[in-house]
């Protein structure tokens, strides 16, 4: 195994551990474990001087000090604290802002803070919304703001998109929205040198980008490219893309810089035929990918995969054999030595397990047939890039967004020829963007270059079943998977039965848990009222049916606010039918749910739901199952008793917020057992 590897993936072993371990053990293993890693250390150094033939000995010392050394660097990472008592503060703006329908959303980090004994110095960072009214905030700038940034919250419903854990990776754990009256900017500048010139070249390739393509589409597409960003993209199109199996092409990554780096190489070929010319050729190279690299505002993305192709480009100079798995596992490892909290970024695990694909896979899919043709030859290596990357990816995606893109065979051959001709000419457009006649004339063959690309990837999100969606795999299937996938891989290489055997073993156990869902959802009967911002949303399940009750609104046709707080949920538990029913007068008789003066009842399955949506005058008795109370139907806790007594009452999140609290404070002083989706989340019943 590859040396690099072992420690790649003994670093990771440490990260791991250091993060499922509760976090009050933290400081008493740290201690132990920084002593130990010296021990190995020391040990590890006279193996290797004095005993060089053991190397069952120094590579076990090795793993487990890379172990250590991973353990120790994540602690480092994390930096979390309490602003409880904070009501201002000063922060600098860490970059370019990303501008929303209404706001500015961009990360600052504290440098100071005004709690009950004066201002103290601060370390952390906030996300902060700023109203468009007020001047748009640049990288370095200094905020005076008013106000304590709130924490963010989980989750509140089953399954959705843990937005909380997401910002935790990026060590951010607090957010603000802030009025233009709300903060001030300061005349300092703490900004990094290379960093604002870096945005500023963004942000001049942003200005001139927009001058060369004139349709927005066109333009949003180009600036997702070419500079990484998707602020100009609708949901609509960046599904078109998902579905056709290219939403890669639209974040800068390694597949943008294989891309410079083979046309540069062509270029370049005569050159390094001359004396010094590797060199030359190498400097020109790193020059111009690296210049690239700050062209997109250095983002996270293209620096891991310029950081790759700098080890894997210097190995021709020095006359060592270029070896893509040590640029791979090397370059992981020294980002994940930098910032431990990268190894939970799907993004980065996306991109190095399609970079793993193309190093190992992709050569042995590629020798299988041999073109006649120059053309055809291209086309078969796109196709079997294309099918490697997608191959190892596949299960990531799976896990994380349940769907898998059904053509992407027939469209990637197409969007990677139109990459390629898009990225040069892109390039070449920006550099000239000053000369009028010229820059006109790029600017039109990039433009028909992006709408081609657009239409064919339309095209394919148009077909028939272009998305298999409703995929789920929990994690330990997803580590089977990516079993089976080594096992296979060790067969191809080294031909041997025996990998053959681990494969259908590992194949064996994923059907047998597979099957152990199958029966268990098959069987699955709940009951869940969700937590939608100021709406009204209940599901109700039976196998794989499911009975979703909602306010009109919730319904939109480009189904936005199912997919953000429902889809993982449903996809989750194996929903694969829905009926879904508007919570209005109903035209037609509905079998499930019936009107009342007072709201509707609903039967699901043997149980009975109340939704009681205005004031009742009678006493109903315990008779129903749940009662949800809805619409504010209520604000006073003695009506509410005298109505329901001492049932159960839930209390969904269509009731105005200042009622609610009204009613939370009062029920908590009587011990009453009532449930406020505001403050506890989704409700969850099972069966």
């Amino acid at each position: 195994m590859n040396v690099l590897l072992r420690c790649c993936i003994a670093f990771c072993c440490g990260i791991l551990l250091h993060k499922a371990l509760p976090e009050h053990w933290l400081p008493v293993i740290n201690g132990p474990i920084m002593g130990g890693v010296a021990v190995v250390f020391i040990a590890f150094f006279f193996l290797v001087l004095f005993s060089r033939g053991n190397r069952y000995s120094s590579g076990t010392l090795m793993i487990v000090l890379f172990a250590g050394l991973g353990w120790l660097r994540t602690p480092q990472a994390v930096v979390e604290q309490d602003w409880s008592q904070l009501t201002a503060y000063v922060a600098v703006v860490l970059s370019p802002p990303e501008t929303r329908a209404k706001t500015y959303k961009v990360e600052v980090e504290l440098r100071r803070g005004k709690g009950e004994n004066g201002w103290h110095p601060m370390l952390g960072k906030v996300l902060i919304y700023l109203d468009k009214m007020a001047e748009k905030p640049r990288y370095g700038q200094v905020l005076l703001v008013r106000g304590q940034p709130r924490r963010v919250e989980s989750p509140q419903n089953p399954a959705q998109f843990d937005y909380q854990k997401f910002l935790g990776q990026k060590q951010i754990y607090h957010q603000h929205y802030l009025k233009a009256t709300d903060f001030l900017f300061t005349s300092d500048y703490q900004g990094v040198w290379y960093k604002s010139w870096a945005f500023a070249v963004s942000e001049w390739s942003d200005a001139a980008l927009r001058r060369l393509v004139v349709p927005d589409r066109e333009y949003a597409v180009a600036k997702a490219m070419i500079l990484g960003l998707r602020d100009e993209m609708d949901s609509e199109l960046i599904q078109s893309y998902s579905a056709a199996g290219a939403v890669h092409v639209l974040s800068v990554s390694g597949f943008h810089i294989a891309i410079f780096i083979s046309i540069l190489t062509f270029m370049l070929k005569r050159l390094e035929k001359r004396r010094y010319g590797r060199w030359l050729s190498l400097g020109i190279t790193l020059i111009t990918m690296w210049f690239y690299a700050v062209l997109t505002g250095l983002s996270a993305p293209v620096i891991r995969s310029a950081l790759m192709f700098t080890i894997f480009l210097l190995a021709s100079p020095l006359k060592r054999k270029e070896n893509g798995a040590n640029a791979l596992f090397g370059s992981a490892l020294i980002l994940l030595a930098i910032d431990p909290l990268l190894l939970f970024s799907v993004s980065f695990q996306l991109s190095y397990a399609a970079l793993g694909g193309i190093i190992f896979l992709q050569p042995v899919l590629y020798q299988y047939f041999t073109p006649k043709t120059w053309l055809v030859d291209k086309l078969w290596e796109m196709t079997t890039v294309a099918l490697a990357a997608q191959f190892i990816t596949f299960p990531i995606a799976v896990y994380y967004f349940h769907q898998f893109p059904t053509y992407f065979l027939l469209a990637n051959p197409f969007v990677a020829l139109l990459a390629t001709a898009m990225l040069p000419v892109a390039m070449v457009a920006l550099l000239v963007s000053w000369v009028p006649y010229l820059s006109i004339l790029l600017g039109w063959g990039l433009t028909g270059i992006t709408w081609l690309l657009n239409e064919i990837v339309i095209w394919t999100d148009l077909l028939p079943f272009s998305t298999l969606e409703g995929l789920s795999l929990s994690a330990v299937e997803l580590g089977l998977v990516y079993g089976i996938m080594a096992m296979l891989v060790a067969l191809v290489y080294y031909r041997e039965v025996r990998w053959g055997g681990y494969a259908l073993a590992l194949s064996a156990l994923l059907c047998i848990l597979q099957l152990k869902e199958m029966a268990y959802f098959n069987q699955q009967k709940l009951v869940v009222v969700h937590s939608v911002s100021r709406q009204s949303v209940v599901s109700l399940m039976n196998g794989k049916e499911a009975l979703l009750l909602a306010d009109s609104a919730f319904f939109q046709p480009n189904q936005q606010p199912f997919n953000f707080y429902l889809k993982n949920f449903y996809d989750e538990r194996n929903v694969r039918s829905i009926l879904q029913q508007p919570l209005v007068s109903f035209v037609k008789p509905s079998r499930f749910v019936k009107d009342l003066p007072f709201g509707k009842l609903i039967v699901w399955q043997g149980k009975s739901i109340l939704l009681v949506e205005k004031s009742v005058q009678t006493t109903i008795p315990p008779v129903v199952d749940y009662v949800v109370i809805r619409n504010t139907a209520f604000r006073k806790v003695e009506e509410l008793l005298r109505i329901f007594g001492n049932q159960k009452l839930i209390f969904d999140n269509s009731n105005k917020f200042y009622a609610l609290e009204n009613l939370r404070k009062q029920a908590k002083e009587l011990g009453l057992p009532w449930y406020f989706v505001h403050e506890n989340g989704a409700y969850l019943d099972f069966l």
